[in-house]
């Protein structure tokens, strides 16, 4: 006779529904910052919020521009410490009145005041112009030759600006960080299938952290174990096991997946 499976209260599966905490995504140019926060987004129901989007919002500029946009003449003339003050105050504002946020942006995971999983793409300057050819899938508005100096300069003016700014080390002090991918290696050419390859793998290691760390379900945890040691080459860092640990010795922190349960249910047939 099967056991009688335990109904988990309504009131306490919402509760689970409710996230304690938020996402910073942040790397370098065309490191993977935005396909990877907007896939989280629509798996686990995240507020999207781009660095980017807004600062052209304030700026005036339509958000509808090409892809090669931010390596472009033109978006250096929207790199202004004034403007770029702003749009840190108007990040921190939305993570004060809520939760549940995928921020893709380069500072918050130095300038977060709640507590959020940040996560860092390391890309080498070969496979970032590798996929920003992909990604910009011909409409570029200059030669595939010009990509290594314009994602170079794009690097330098970013660094050069918040360690201005903020003091803030970016590419170079990753303390901050509980989550460092190199992903450098997952692209080698540039084709549509080397780079769907490239994203699956890289969020075959993101999608279950993100997930034990936002609902704390046992399931992405065995998960994130498991594909953490399949792909150990690729990680930098992870503070997340250490957090597991935690969890594990407060097993009231944790819970196993969610799945439909029936009160009373018959025996099962053979």
């Amino acid at each position: 006779m099967a056991k009688t499976e335990q109904v988990v209260p309504t009131a306490e599966l919402i509760r689970r529904l409710i996230y304690t905490g938020s996402v910073c995504i942040s790397g370098l140019t065309a490191s993977g910052k935005t396909t990877h926060s907007h896939l989280l987004a629509g798996e686990f129901g995240l507020t999207y919020v781009s660095g980017s989007q807004i600062q052209l919002n304030f700026m005036g500029v339509s958000p509808m521009q090409s892809k090669d946009f931010w390596i472009t003449d033109k978006a250096k003339s929207l790199w202004d410490k004034n403007e770029f003050h702003r749009i840190d105050a108007e990040l921190l504002r939305l993570e004060s009145i809520g939760e549940g946020y995928i921020f893709d942006t380069s500072t918050m995971p130095w300038r977060h005041k709640r507590p959020a999983l940040c996560i860092w793409l390391q890309s080498s300057l070969h496979s970032r112009v590798i996929k920003s050819i992909v990604s910009h899938r011909g409409s570029q508005t200059f030669l595939p030759e010009d990509y290594p100096q314009r994602i170079a300069e794009k690097d330098r003016s970013t660094i050069t600006l918040y360690k201005q700014l903020y003091g803030i080390d970016i590419g170079s002090d990753l303390s901050v960080f509980d989550l460092i991918i190199d992903i450098s290696s997952l692209i080698t050419e540039p084709t549509l299938h080397a780079s769907l390859r490239s994203i699956a793998i890289a969020h075959s290691i993101i999608h279950p952290g993100v997930g034990w760390y936002l609902t704390k379900d046992i399931g992405f945890l065995h998960k994130f174990e498991e594909v953490a040691q399949q792909q150990s080459h690729l990680i930098v860092r992870n503070t997340l096991l250490g957090l597991a640990e935690n969890c594990r010795s407060d097993a009231s922190e944790c819970h196993q997946p969610e799945r439909a349960t029936h009160q009373n249910r018959p025996p099962h047939e053979p």
